[in-house]
């Protein structure tokens, strides 16, 4: 997918993630382009309007959308969580560190 044609106001709120906090102005959510989620994004609350996204496919491919300079840090940091748990979640491909779910070997160990 060209990420570089998307833009803030073309995504759609797909899945809530929930906040870690009651003091957000924003609430978090999977964003989709079309039926396709394609990342995560902030709404203000009782809006389907998003104000800052994170979308790509992979962590190294990532594209941020909206006015990053208009949020915090800690909400920046919070935002690229929630993104690599899409990659995990609802791309299956990436585990937090970058290391590839496909790269981890069982060897036919049992578990107890």
């Amino acid at each position: 997918m060209n990420f570089d044609m998307i833009k803030c106001e073309d995504l759609g709120q797909a899945i809530h993630i929930p906040n870690t906090t009651d003091d957000h102005h924003e609430e978090t959510w999977f964003v989709k382009f079309g039926e396709e989620i394609i990342g995560v994004g902030l709404f203000p609350k009782k809006s389907t309007n998003c104000v800052l996204a994170i979308v790509g496919d992979s962590y190294d491919d990532k594209k941020i959308l909206g006015d990053i300079d208009a949020h915090d840090k800690v909400i920046i940091e919070g935002l690229n969580i929630a993104f690599e748990g899409y990659l995990r979640s609802i791309r299956g491909d990436v585990v937090i560190g970058e290391k590839q779910v496909d790269d981890f070997s069982h060897n036919n160990q049992k578990l107890d």
